[in-house]
């Protein structure tokens, strides 16, 4: 008796090591979906998201604004009569006699370099436009990003899903060996049994989070059709970034938001000069011909509006308090840039830390808990529940992990968007840190 138990503890061990050695046979897979790179991904999104090409019809509305801008004012021909008698004078109504008739034209002079200044302030303007569609292309790509990541990680959990439910089915064929040859009870393949159906549940919960964490991510990237037919091509990894601390923040007030404001600045204080210079009258001078009666005559005049009472005090007034206005706003959006980035520096440190410490000893012990609790229970050294609850260990285990390096990476596209790169240099992993 005793012989034969060994001899069928000899048979299952080796059966359980062919079990986890050999590759699972199935039936042929289908053919693989696309993959979709990040890169791929934000150049899409630069070719046709609706609100960065909206933003580029924005530009051009002001490019045609700042030629309208730089036109001259156009001259007027004017044709009138006078002296149309009410009642019939002496001798009949003619038109050549008794009416005067009046032919010609009258140009604007514009006086203080008017349309050079209208000029100045709708580059001004045109600028401001191509700033806010560059920020509205890096705020599209950092969306881009984050969902890019949301993704990565929702398929990182079906990978790690699939792990667990290979090794419960081998668990659950060891059983159910061990059950037939009369060595174990069938209560333990029933809980194998059960722990796999609950794995494969989770399995197609987190399939479905997948599918829509792949619409997120068309949507962010501006598509219009969201079939999540595709795959991510990018695996969760820990790829280190330089902070440069002076680096990141020169390169932080040079970004879109700070630009903004500085262009808008720039055109208030053009429109400050416009309103300065409406304060001096325009010249109308009208030239052309007269007939008075039989004689004929040239005609001439000259309009000078006298600024007895409207000076333009008010628009000059309102362009004064604007610049003063985007003058605080430019400090104040210094400032919060700078706080931002610091805040995002620091993110991204504290991060890096975190899987630096859960790559060197945490996901080690926890593989180490469940490979002694499968050794132990292939031994009979162990019951079925404590080799399920090591497993669930692992499991949580590398799913903070993978949660982590999704911090890490979205953490990285913050400070990205802080610092206004569209990436940041990868800094080498020493090799000490390896795990």
């Amino acid at each position: 008796m005793i012989r034969q138990i060994f001899v069928f503890q000899s048979f299952t061990r080796q059966f359980a090591w062919c079990l986890l050695l050999l590759p699972s046979l199935g039936a042929a897979q289908p053919a693989a979906p696309k993959s979709v790179t990040l890169t791929e991904a934000i150049q899409r999104t630069r070719q046709n998201h609706p609100l960065l090409i909206a933003a580029k019809q924005r530009v051009a509305m002001f490019e045609g604004e700042l030629f309208e801008a730089g036109l001259k004012p156009n001259p007027t021909f004017t044709v009138s009569g006078e002296n149309i008698p009410l009642d019939p004078p002496d001798g009949g109504f003619s038109f050549k006699r008794t009416m005067d008739w009046f032919a010609y034209f009258s140009q604007t002079f514009e006086r203080g370099n008017k349309r050079e200044l209208r000029r100045a302030t709708a580059e001004r303007a045109v600028e401001v436009a191509n700033i806010e569609a560059e920020a509205v292309e890096r705020q599209l790509v950092y969306d881009v990003k984050v969902a890019y990541q949301h993704a990565a990680i929702a398929r990182e959990r079906i990978e790690l899903l699939r792990e667990n439910i290979t090794q419960l089915g081998q668990l659950v064929k060891l059983n159910e060996v061990r059950v037939q040859a009369g060595y174990t009870a069938e209560g333990d393949l029933i809980k194998a049994r059960l722990e796999a159906q609950r794995i494969d549940y989770s399995l197609r919960k987190a399939a479905i989070e997948y599918d829509r964490a792949k619409i997120a991510l068309q949507k962010a990237m501006g598509d219009s059709t969201f079939e999540a037919d595709f795959d991510l091509a990018e695996r969760l990894d820990f790829k280190t970034v330089s902070l440069n601390a002076k680096a990141l923040q020169d390169a932080a007030l040079r970004r879109s938001n700070i630009k903004t404001v500085e262009a808008r600045l720039e055109k208030a204080r053009a429109s400050l000069q416009l309103q300065r210079a409406n304060a001096r009258p325009d010249l109308t001078a009208s030239f052309g011909y007269k007939r008075n009666g039989v004689d004929n005559a040239l005609y001439g005049a000259l309009s000078i509006p006298l600024p007895i009472y409207n000076k333009n005090q008010g628009n000059i007034s309102r362009a004064e308090a604007e610049v003063a206005m985007i003058e605080s706003e430019l400090k104040f959006e210094r400032a919060l840039v700078v706080a931002e980035l610091t805040a995002a520096r620091r993110t991204v440190e504290a991060n890096e830390r975190q899987i630096e410490a859960l790559r060197t000893e945490f996901l080690r012990n926890a593989d180490e808990s469940q490979q002694v609790s499968l050794a132990a229970y292939r031994e009979g050294a162990t019951d079925l529940l404590h080799l399920i609850d090591a497993q669930r260990t692992r499991t949580q285990a590398q799913e903070l992990y993978f949660q982590a390096l999704a911090d890490y990476q979205l953490a990285i596209h913050e400070l990205e968007r802080a610092a206004g790169i569209e990436q940041l240099p990868r800094r080498e992993i020493v090799e000490g840190n390896k795990q």
